[in-house]
């Protein structure tokens, strides 16, 4: 037999909802207030647009590289090497002249000439000028008839009272050095005489008259060398070929040993 049903715990379910009357009409929801439309914000202009910029500008051009040295730069510093100041000059004006032009190499060269060739210059001009104060110091006046120059003289021009050094035992003499009675000398001119003879007479016949002449001339030119021991008789006289020549001059010398200074008359 079956078990009886339990018994149902709630009321019976409903199956059909009863009918109820409609929910009562509530008003309608409002509908929320729309949002004001914002004012019409003014146009705004449209972004200024940038000028394209200009074109750049081009690269230099570079420059080809130099065409050698130039010859004349040096040449240049050559010369102003050598002390050849005027082509020194020339040649360093000339290549700074052409280098600029022809893209070459060599300025400094040519500089170096330039001033090289410059001190030269100045040390030419300081020799030269060194040697003209030297000679004037040099030279002065040995008395009113003496020769000045420091350089060799012909024997027909020696005058009295000129020094002389360098006194030759040779035959013949041509030339001799006369020097300032300041310096040591191996001479000193004091008398000349001419000879009267209408030919040549011979070198001992003028020996014989010009030993005597001479030192009779010397006691009347210095009487204090007469007596001295250092003090000595030379002289020169005409050759045949002078001679011949119209010379009939007899210059007489008193010669040191050794070598004086100063004048021996006086």
């Amino acid at each position: 037999m079956p078990p009886p049903a339990a018994p149902q715990s709630g009321p019976p379910a409903d199956p059909y909802a009863p009918y109820g009357t409609n929910p009562p009409y509530g008003t309608a929801p409002q509908y929320g207030a729309g949002q004001p439309y914002a004012a019409n914000q003014p146009f705004s202009a449209p972004p200024q647009q940038t000028p394209p910029g200009g074109y750049g500008v081009p690269y230099p051009q570079v420059p080809p590289p130099p065409s050698g040295t130039n010859g004349f730069a040096i040449a240049s510093l050559v010369f102003g090497v050598m002390g050849g100041v005027l082509l020194g000059y020339i040649f360093g004006f000339v290549a700074l002249s052409q280098i600029k032009k022809r893209n070459q190499n060599g300025k400094g060269m040519a500089v170096a000439g330039l001033v090289l060739s410059t001190i030269w210059s100045l040390v030419i001009c300081g020799v030269i000028g060194v040697a003209i104060v030297a000679a004037n110091n040099d030279t002065g006046t040995t008395g009113t008839t003496g020769t000045t120059s420091g350089d060799d003289t012909s024997v027909h021009s020696l005058r009295i009272g000129d020094c002389l050094n360098d006194l030759s035992t040779e035959d013949e003499i041509e030339e001799l050095p006369v020097v300032p009675c300041t310096e040591p000398h191996d001479g000193e001119v004091y008398a000349e005489f001419k000879l009267t003879e209408t030919s040549f007479p011979g070198i001992e016949a003028i020996e014989k008259k010009a030993d005597p002449r001479c030192a009779d001339l010397l006691k009347s030119y210095a009487p204090a060398a007469v007596d001295d021991p250092a003090v000595d008789t030379y002289y020169l006289y005409p050759t045949v070929e002078s001679w011949a020549g119209g010379d009939r001059a007899v210059t007489c010398i008193a010669s040191f040993d050794p070598a004086r200074t100063g004048k021996l008359k006086g």
